[in-house]
């Protein structure tokens, strides 16, 4: 992953989402800021006073020590520095004075620390070593990577794998991602590097300095002022640590963590961008190709779109907008010339691109997917535009049944609640605002941006209005022919300037004063309606007036209520609790969230609307079952609802919730006939001290440990709750330190045919050797879920494979007898266009036959419409590479005979539920004779799994199903025993 303008776009997107579609309703809030800016200066003067009359502070020594960026002395000779300004945002939420106390070496800190001489040092990454000495804080203060830099004047490019091959590398004896590094260049060929190690960070860089060595390797906090960076690396958290049973402190710190991430997300990523972004040199350094290509081609033909202010538009025939002053930008940094020509539609641009009549698109907004586009390279994603639906003024938004909109935005309506929606086409967004305006049609769905402009600067479209802003954005890239102009592309990538959110608000608050139309011209043309403008004007400003407070309502409703359903959202909940319900303390409160499970899988297979009409229903039990004067409930995302309720007697209270569950589980399916049950995550708010930020964080946190179960579940945020917290994050933290190849093991169940009782086949499964329990044996409960949370399962997997292939192997070379292995694969794998590679790439390091090894999946896999089309295509290329699949859990869900006709499988396992099903066994033994028959047809094989008993082995006999997986011969046992099993049969 690259750190240059492209990864500081990704980290922006948020904010370029929320950027400026509505400056008008900006103005009124600035309006409202100011009228209350007494009641702020009070409120600064209160809290000042009881700030000085609060308890005396907490004096908290920290460690400062040399460390550019994150620790700098201020040229007054004050601290200051990345890890100053995030401790002077914890002491906003502790009663804490800091003390820096001065250190000449990070490890002259930790010794400190070690002597009890300070109480905190930051900056600091996980170790095992490192925690036996000191305590970490529950939460990472900030993230950072490895990098590889050189000077800057160094020449080579960034991730030039290549010319790395030929330098040599510095780093820091015990450098504690050394191993991370290693892999890294393994990874992209380089096996060998020469690397000389120093015995600290100071004698390191003046290694670099020197020449000593051509490149430095450390951590991306460790980057001086110019250096250039060339790669980077297995990004880490970082924390503070303190010396062991500074029980108060390290207390005080977490819960201070916690607020901060729960208030003030975005505050690690600006100070990472504050005290470093800005240390690299961003010199554009290009490969001898890219200059090659200028010198040859001084000219590039460029084409662009009208009509998608404010990036690419024409004003009196000349290209202007964002876009172009992007690509002028990058003419000044490389000599290029660019000679525009004018694209009618998306379709005509990539027919000119096919045709060679334009080298670069600068508009384009097609999906890599979309069809038409597999010759073309996207690049540069440079912005996200935001899509808005358009109406008149007084249309009711439930009342919409035609809507229109361009081709290209056509795959958006599936984002509007709308009941009925007829599709109509047309060449441009003016012309769909056109048809709303004429009544043609009650709806438009637009560019946000080109609407606000629109609405600003063309008084025909004055009774129109944005009605709403869809949680849904299309991304704008530029496009070349992808075999004929990939050098280009790449210029284009390294020399273009991002466009921020800032840019977009600068150039929109330019233009959008009426620029079109000069005083002059807008005089001659239009003398009679100055006249009754002038006549009358006091109707003009009690107008705008009664406008500003209809804005401002407006606004207060979009910010307050659901957009979809008829109920409160979080915001307004958070609001009312902590200005009116909880102030006046007259009753105990909780906070109460509520989730139904299986919903999604609702969703995906009956729809949108099927699920809506859940969520509406959902949402009026919640209502009927709240007292409207002293409680709220709202709506937080997706199928999430939040309640705020009163409590008096704990247990009655408990089973008011029990029976509001009963209430939408009975309800949900009366209307649906399908059982969606749900959890409830609870938090009973303490007088004292009622943030809800804080109560909606552990509620949220409680209904989350819960996961997806299948039975109603109920947990409560309390001290046990908190301990379990704890644990789970020690338990984190040591997964994430631990190695694969050191600290798993295979296990292996046994695939046995039952009329002969032989060992036919084996499932290949992962287990822990707990380090901190004696090698301890922990089954995949235990660290699975967190290692699909970090992606870290796909390396689990892998290993399993691996390891797999080495036993085969092993036996083979003996000329003992081996027998077909399936490795289990997260769904994450699935996804990823290089998996079948890398599989088939192990396969050959370990000459394995491909018949000795099954890849095995579950049938759920492919309900994910998100991902349908990059698994399916995965799984088409794994099987023509003829590797086997095996459906593992078949009838274990929503099981479909489609299943046979989506999945190439070689191999089809009964899931447990199957044979346990005994109401009517006659029907059961049917059913499951002509799955038995319809994978035989299909050359597949049939396992039944959870074989455990002799009536389990009656029944396959009966539908002559004679592969069993199940403890009724064997549990997964260690490597040695399964083959002690296998050789003596």
């Amino acid at each position: 992953m690259k750190f240059n303008e492209k990864q500081i776009k990704k980290e922006n997107r948020a904010e370029r989402f929320f950027s400026p579609v509505f400056k008008i309703g900006r103005d009124i809030v600035k309006v409202k800021k100011r009228i209350g800016l007494i009641f702020v200066i009070c409120t600064i003067f209160i809290v000042l006073s009881g700030r000085a009359l609060a308890s005396e502070k907490r004096v908290v020594k920290v460690a400062f020590f040399p460390m550019e960026g994150y620790h700098v002395i201020e040229a007054d000779g004050s601290y200051g520095g990345m890890d100053v300004e995030y401790l002077d945002a914890v002491c906003e939420y502790t009663n804490w004075k800091i003390q820096y106390i001065e250190c000449s070496s990070w490890e002259d800190a930790l010794q400190k620390l070690k002597d009890q001489e300070v109480d905190l040092v930051g900056s600091a990454q996980y170790s095992k070593e490192r925690e036996q000495i000191f305590d970490y804080a529950d939460l990472s203060s900030g993230h950072t990577f490895g990098v590889i830099a050189t000077n800057g004047n160094g020449t080579i490019a960034y991730e030039d794998f290549k010319a790395m091959k030929d330098i040599t590398f510095g780093l820091v004896k015990g450098y504690v991602r050394k191993q991370e590094f290693l892999q890294y260049l393994k990874d992209n060929e380089i096996k060998k590097p020469t690397i000389v190690e120093y015995e600290n960070t100071a004698r390191l860089h003046q290694a670099l300095i020197d020449g000593e060595v051509d490149a430095f390797v450390h951590t991306f906090t460790e980057i001086k002022e110019g250096q250039r960076l060339i790669g980077r690396f297995a990004p880490k958290p970082f924390y503070y640590i303190t010396y062991k049973n500074n029980e108060d402190v390290k207390r005080e710190l977490d819960q201070a963590i916690a607020d901060l991430k729960i208030n003030q997300p975005e505050l690690e990523t600006e100070l990472m961008n504050k005290f470093y972004e800005s240390r690299l040199d961003k010199k554009t350094l290009l490969t001898t190709e890219e200059k090659q290509y200028i010198e040859e081609e001084k000219s590039v033909v460029v084409g662009y779109l009208d009509e998608h202010y404010p990036f690419s538009y024409e004003e009196d025939g000349v290209f202007k907008g964002l876009t172009r002053n992007m690509l002028e930008s990058s003419a000044q940094a490389t000599g290029l010339k660019f000679v525009y020509k004018k694209m009618n539609s998306q379709q005509h641009a990539q027919e000119a691109l096919k045709n060679k009549e334009i080298a670069v698109f600068a508009y384009c907004a097609c999906k890599n997917d979309d069809s038409g586009t597999k010759e073309l390279l996207m690049f540069n994603e440079y912005a996200e535009i935001p899509m808005v639906l358009v109406t008149k003024k007084d249309q009711k938004y439930n009342e919409i049944e035609t809507l229109v909109t361009t081709l290209e935005f056509a795959d958006a309506t599936e984002a509007i609640d709308l009941g009925r929606v007829v599709q109509i086409d047309r060449n441009t967004q003016r012309e769909c605002l056109d048809c709303v305006r004429e009544q043609k049609n009650q709806a438009a769905l637009c560019d946000g941006y080109l609407v606000e402009h629109l609405l600003s600067t063309q008084m025909k479209y004055n009774n129109l209005e944005i009605r709403n802003v869809l949680n849904r954005s299309y991304q704008v890239h530029m496009a070349v022919q992808r075999e004929e102009n990939e050098i280009l592309a790449g210029i284009l990538e390294k020399t273009c300037p991002f466009i921020t959110a800032k840019m977009i608000n600068e150039y929109m608050l330019k233009e959008n004063v009426y620029p079109l139309i000069t005083f002059s011209n807008f005089v001659k043309n239009n003398s009679m309606i100055i006249v009754a403008i002038m006549l009358g004007i006091i109707t003009v400003v009690i107008f705008t007036a009664v406008h500003m407070i209809r804005d401002s309502r407006k606004i207060q409703r979009l910010m307050y209520k659901d957009a979809i359903i008829d109920i409160w959202n979080l915001n307004y909940l958070i609001y009312w609790g902590e200005k009116k319900l909880l102030p006046e303390k007259k009753d105990s409160y909780a906070i109460v969230c509520l989730n139904i499970i299986q919903f999604r899988r609702y969703n995906i297979i009956y729809g949108w609307n099927e699920g809506e009409r859940i969520l509406k229903s959902v949402a009026e039990l919640l209502k009927q079952n709240t007292d409207k004067k002293k409680e709220i409930c709202a709506r937080t995302q997706a199928d999430r609802f939040i309640m705020l309720l009163t409590w008096d007697d704990w247990e009655a209270f408990l089973k008011r919730l029990k029976a509001i569950q009963d209430i939408i589980e009975k309800d949900v399916f009366e209307h649906t006939e399908n059982h969606m049950l749900t959890q409830l995550g609870v938090y009973p708010v303490p007088k004292e001290n009622y943030d809800l930020h804080v109560a909606v964080n552990y509620a949220n946190q409680a209904l989350d440990v819960i996961g997806d179960g299948s039975i109603s579940e109920m947990k409560i945020y309390d001290a046990s709750f908190e301990e379990m917290i704890k644990e789970r994050h020690e338990r984190e933290k040591l997964l994430e330190a631990v190695n694969p190849e050191e600290d798993f093991i295979a296990y292996y169940q046994s695939k046995v045919d039952i009329r002969n009782e032989k060992i036919v086949g084996a499932e290949a499964l992962v287990r822990f050797l707990d380090p901190t329990a004696n090698g301890a044996v922990r089954s995949p409960a235990y660290f699975v879920p967190y290692y699909e949370k970090t992606g870290k399962i796909m390396e689990i997997d892998f290993f399993v494979l691996k390891s797999a292939c080495r036993m085969l192997r092993r036996r083979l070379d003996e000329g003992k007898a081996v027998v077909p292995i399936s490795c289990n694969f997260s769904r994450m794998h699935f996804t990823r266009a290089d998996f079948s590679d890398r599989f088939e790439a192990i396969l050959e390091e370990y000459q394995i036959s491909k018949d000795l090894i099954e890849v095995e999946i579950t049938e759920t896999l492919i309900m994910d419409e998100v991902q349908h089309q990059m698994v399916e295509k995965t799984l088409n290329i794994l099987h023509g590479k003829g590797i086997r699949l095996s459906i593992d859990d078949f009838g274990a869900g929503y099981s479909s005979l489609g299943v046979f006709e989506q999945i190439p499988a070689s191999v089809i396992k009964l899931d447990r539920s199957f044979l346990l099903n005994q109401r009517d066994r006659g029907r059961q033994v049917k059913i499951m004779r002509g799955i038995v028959r319809l994978s035989e047809d299909l050359e597949a094989q049939i396992v039944c799994e959870g074989v455990e008993t002799k009536e389990d082995i009656k029944l396959m006999n009966e539908i002559h199903a004679y592969i069993a997986q199940g403890y009724y011969y064997s549990k997964p046992v260690p490597e040695a025993e399964f083959e002690s099993k296998l050789d003596i049969q």
